[in-house]
């Protein structure tokens, strides 16, 4: 039988080019339908990194993989896996491969704007209702105003404005 050797890096908060040696981190490795793998006895929820790393062998598939500062609680619920989430990765392992992916933990303010487009789209679309998700735009908008932008999420910003600005979005 031959597995796949899964390299997981975990960035420091905010900043996707720095490995986090300062937290410990719970890695999951979920299937695509957002179930924990469960391989040979073997659950693949809270991976403990040492300096920001974990390695383990996962069979030949395509999977989900994040991290969390603390422990999903028992149980196979992809809702509850910890708190302060990683993004989450998609990780494509054949027979053999030695397949390394790097997490990034986005700060609250990331969140809040990605959060703050996702509504925006909804009501665009007419799947939320518009006076409830205005009054969650104008919320979350206030709180992010007293939350100061770390240098990723400025930096992201300005590209925003930039494109904003010159009204090209292509893909």
């Amino acid at each position: 039988m031959s597995t796949a050797q899964l390299n997981v890096w975990v960035t420091k908060v905010g900043d996707p080019c720095q490995i986090d040696m300062e937290h410990q981190w719970f890695v999951h490795v979920l299937h695509c339908d957002g179930t924990i793998l469960n391989w040979c006895g073997r659950r693949f929820t809270n991976i403990r990194t040492k300096c920001g790393h974990a390695e383990v062998a996962i069979p030949p598939g395509c999977y989900t993989v994040c991290a969390t500062w603390s422990p999903a609680p028992p149980g196979n619920n992809p809702t509850t896996l910890g708190n302060h989430i990683s993004h989450l990765s998609v990780v494509r392992a054949n027979c053999g491969d030695h397949v390394c992916v790097t997490l990034f933990p986005p700060t609250f303010h990331w969140c809040g704007i990605w959060w703050l487009q996702a509504l925006t789209t909804h009501m665009e679309n007419d799947t939320v209702d518009k006076e409830a998700g205005r009054a969650a735009l104008e919320a979350v908008r206030k709180v992010l105003a007293k939350v100061p932008a770390d240098p990723f999420t400025e930096a992201m910003l300005e590209i925003e404005s930039e494109d904003a600005k010159a009204n090209v979005f292509e893909a």
